[in-house]
């Protein structure tokens, strides 16, 4: 018995220290599991082979024949998830970015859209006497419907009237009506397509004022609240910047994009009223109202770029500091281009300039390219800047998607940039995202296209310039930090 004991011991033994050595088999290290994501750098196989333009002054090039599809490859592996522990951690407190400045030092155009209970100016525009049209809310009362150039002002009861939160056009009015007939029966030579009835027709559209003579302005009220996608504030990431402004530094700030970025159709860059800047004149226009600031704008002289206004905006007689802004952006362009042309319309201007905010835009004439080659191209440029101006942030910006009825090509890829640009850090952190992609799909909730669009193909008009640029100003300073 006393031997059966030491045996059973002996044995119970010998199996713990077989057991220790199977789970101590091996070095311990996890299987290899590198990613290889693809670079991105191959053109899809779907993908239309003519990928469409987007040039201000004159139509666009011939569009794609297929909106393509495609399983984005992203450049960067997945981040590893971190080894869970059982500290007890403490949440940081909340960063006060508060800039204790009043949000009254802004104009109207900088009022924000996606609070408050009031829109000023939101443009719609009807095809027929008789046709409801919804607002980004729901109206409560509406206080003037005008032409989009301000100059004639619309009856209610008599042109229009307000039935369940929407404006109606009513029979005999006096608000442009440009017709279904006209809308849906464009000749073959129309660059745009669409679905109506069953069928891919020939659509209207048109550059400088084609669409914005058939808008109106709509002024109301609202009760409800905004529901869609918010832009998220980032001020954490420009905070160095912030502190400049707030110094009283001298700043340059440089856009680089497409021809949303260059001004179409803004009527300011068009010349006709009611003369509203684009949105990267609006943006610095903002910062100097904010900040005691003038603006010096630079004529950069490069072929297909903007005007820029004659003389320096002076909002206050003892300025501060001075903002030198940039911007070579050309209509037409893919990121592809913004690369291949960095050393003539970029490189000059960071050598004698400076450069503390760079913002790049490309993306909507990338219908035909892999999202993954868009954001390379846009961090190449953005590396390309880095290596002359250590020092500078940066601001990528997302396109807002083209016409979503579009069946001829014009809405591929744009919708897939933004998610992702958004799943890799860029810059090292000094970089972020003005998801305008996120804003403009929120907007397509409430209104159609050609309600807001400069050209019904890819272009903003005055009123979603105004979504563009409150989008990058909530990106940087955030609505939330002004008194």
């Amino acid at each position: 018995m006393k031997n059966l004991k030491v045996w059973s011991l002996a044995l119970t033994i010998l199996l713990c220290l077989v057991a220790g050595l199977t789970a101590c088999g091996g070095n311990g290290d996890p299987a290899d599991t590198t990613d290889t994501d693809a670079t991105g750098t191959d053109t899809p196989t779907d993908a239309p082979t003519d990928a469409p333009t987007d040039a201000p002054t004159e139509a666009p090039t011939e569009p794609a024949t297929e909106a393509p599809t495609e399983t984005v490859a992203l450049t960067e592996a997945e981040t590893p998830t971190e080894e869970v522990t059982t500290e007890a951690v403490t949440e940081p407190e909340t960063e006060d970015y508060s800039l204790h400045i009043p949000a009254s030092k802004l104009d109207d155009t900088m009022t924000p859209l996606f609070s408050g209970n009031s829109v000023k100016n939101e443009t719609v525009m009807f095809l027929d006497p008789g046709q409801a049209k919804s607002l980004l809310y729901k109206a409560d009362e509406i206080l003037s419907v005008t032409s989009y150039d301000g100059k004639i002002t619309y009856v209610e009861g008599k042109d229009y009237e307000l039935r369940d939160g929407q404006i109606v056009a009513l029979e005999g009015t006096s608000i442009p009506c440009i017709t279904s007939e006209v809308y849906y029966g464009a000749d073959s030579s129309s660059l745009l397509m669409t679905k109506y009835n069953g069928k891919n027709v020939y659509t209207y559209w048109g550059e400088a004022t084609a669409m914005t003579r058939w808008q109106v302005c709509v002024t109301y009220t609202h009760s409800d609240t905004w529901e869609g996608y918010t832009q998220e504030t980032q001020t954490a990431v420009y905070q160095s910047l912030i502190q400049k402004l707030k110094d009283g530094e001298d700043v340059t700030v440089i856009f680089y994009g497409d021809s949303i970025t260059f001004g179409a159709n803004a009527s300011f860059i068009v010349g006709c009223e009611p003369g509203q800047q684009s949105y990267p004149l609006l943006f610095v226009k903002a910062l100097a109202d904010l900040f005691d600031y003038r603006v010096q704008y630079v004529n950069t002289g490069l072929s297909g770029t903007s005007r820029v206004p004659s003389a320096d905006y002076v909002p206050v007689e003892d300025y501060k500091g001075t903002i030198t802004y940039i911007n070579p952006s050309v209509g037409g362009w893919t990121s592809q281009n913004g690369v291949d042309n960095f050393n003539t319309y970029v490189k000059p201007q960071v050598e004698k300039y400076g450069c503390d905010l760079f913002i790049v835009a490309f993306g909507m004439n990338d219908a035909a390219v892999a999202p993954a080659t868009t954001m390379q191209n846009m961090l190449k440029i953005m590396k390309n800047v880095e290596a002359l101006a250590p020092e500078s942030l940066y601001m990528v910006v997302s396109t807002m998607v083209p016409n979503p009825n579009a069946t001829n090509g014009w809405y591929g890829y744009q919708e897939k940039q933004e998610t992702v640009l958004l799943k890799k850090t860029l810059m090292d952190g000094k970089c972020a995202v003005a998801c305008v992609t996120s804003v403009s799909k929120a907007v397509l909730e409430h209104k159609e296209f050609m309600d807001y669009t400069g050209n019904n193909i890819n272009h903003p008009n005055d009123f979603f310039s105004r979504v563009y640029v409150q989008t990058l100003f909530q990106t940087f300073i955030g609505y939330e930090n002004l008194d």
